[in-house]
């Protein structure tokens, strides 16, 4: 054994030798032998050969590894003791963060970067669904530095092993923060995720905060990404920036490029989907040539761009192509998509939004077509909405008729409530 060396293996060998020498009899049996001189005690530092020669030389190398071990089973009981201490502290510190909760009222309560990071780290292991979500409520109202990008960074990072789940409530407390600082890993786990679900969960928390600056990554992940779930979630988060945007046409021009670009057909027809949300000219010829093509997947993604366009420009192109197309699986997706596009909340002049809704109710054929007209039109209650409904209880489907009555009686009753005429007043 080389010199500065201790080797344990050797402890049976030596521990033999000592042994065998302690029972063999004595030379001399009435010979007591002499106390052994009394020696310093050895350094806790062992330098110099280690090799012994004699029984004093086995006492010394025993001495040395009862030492050696006793040093170890004191060092451990102390990180056990210090990891005992350390597990009391952080389970104290999490009770407390999480009894401020208690308050369902509590809002912006002051947390440090370390809370944070035991409230991360116990959520994502507790085997109990309640203690989780009392932790998630603490997190969506800690108030702190940089406390949005250090819990987005933790739910992005697949690193940190946890069930799909439990990610997906970390990205619902990103989402319930709205903080742009945690966008950069939202759209960094998205466009990396293993797991689909994660990611949508990821974009829908992206989908208020995105800017221009994250357009060419939102295309790449609708490019390049085969779930078709995550497709459509990227573009929701497109038409969520494309509403906000004061900058439109720039998105247009990134989504036309993107479009001619498109290296399959999943992506080419959500890129021209997406071209609706943007609206302009550059949009409205893409769309109009796209409603000529051959490949009926792309007439239908081109309607689908018509009943989510950015203003009321193109319901009139709608109408015309239901008019004369004779497919009837298209004309019923055209007609589909114009009352869609009724169905959104904007700020319309009433004569255009009264002559929207007579024009959409002319072409109106079947039973449920018909009946969607009559729905639609009952949370209306100007008169021209009622002059509508009339005109359906003389339809020739008993559904039809039956259900244009029962909305005249709650539009009258609506329209009482919220406009009572001024001679009842009088006549009392």
């Amino acid at each position: 054994m080389s010199p500065g060396q201790v080797n344990l293996s050797s402890t049976p060998a030596q521990a033999a030798q000592t042994s065998a020498a302690a029972g063999a009899a004595p030379a001399n049996p009435g010979h007591v032998p002499a106390a052994a001189p009394a020696t310093d005690a050895p350094s806790t530092f062992i330098s110099g050969s280690t090799e012994t020669s004699g029984s004093g030389g086995g006492r010394n190398a025993a001495k040395i590894t009862i030492a050696a071990v006793l040093i170890v089973a004191i060092v451990f009981a102390g990180i056990f003791v210090l990891g005992k201490s350390m597990t009391n502290k952080r389970t104290k510190t999490l009770n407390s963060l999480l009894a401020q909760v208690a308050d369902k009222g509590a809002t912006q309560l002051p947390t440090t970067q370390d809370e944070v990071e035991i409230l991360l780290g116990e959520a994502k292991s507790l085997k109990n669904r309640g203690d989780r979500e009392a932790i998630y409520q603490r997190l969506l109202v800690a108030e702190g530095n940089n406390l949005d990008e250090i819990i987005a960074q933790f739910a992005a990072n697949e690193e940190n092993k946890m069930t799909p789940d439990i990610r997906v409530k970390f990205f619902q407390v990103v989402q319930g923060r709205n903080s742009p600082e945690a966008l950069p890993a939202l759209i960094d786990h998205a466009r990396n995720a293993s797991k689909p679900e994660t990611a949508g969960a990821a974009l829908k928390a992206a989908r208020k905060l995105a800017t221009e600056k994250d357009l060419t990554n939102l295309l790449g992940i609708i490019q390049f990404n085969e779930n078709s779930q995550i497709q459509q979630d990227a573009k929701r988060v497109i038409m969520s920036l494309a509403e906000r945007s004061t900058n439109r046409s720039e998105i247009a021009t990134a989504i036309q490029s993107a479009y001619e670009s498109a290296t399959n057909d999943k992506s080419t027809v959500v890129f021209l989907e997406l071209l609706g949300s943007t609206g302009g000219d550059t949009a409205a010829g893409i769309v109009e040539t796209a409603l000529g093509s051959e490949d009926k997947k792309i007439r239908i993604a081109a309607l689908a761009a018509l009943g989510s366009w950015a203003d009321d420009t193109q319901f009139d192109t709608l109408l015309d192509y239901m008019a004369s197309e004779e497919d009837d699986t298209l004309r019923r997706q055209a007609y589909a998509q114009a009352f869609q596009f009724l169905q959104k909340d904007r700020d319309r002049d009433d004569l255009a939004l009264e002559d929207m809704w007579k024009a959409l109710a002319q072409e109106a054929s079947t039973e449920s077509e018909k009946i969607q007209i009559v729905n639609g039109l009952a949370k209306i209650v100007e008169d021209w909405a009622f002059a509508v409904v009339e005109f359906f209880l003389e339809d020739e489907n008993d559904k039809v008729s039956f259900r244009a009555e029962k909305a005249l009686d709650f539009m009258e009753t609506k329209r009482n409530r919220l406009k009572p005429d001024p001679g009842d007043d009088e006549e009392e």
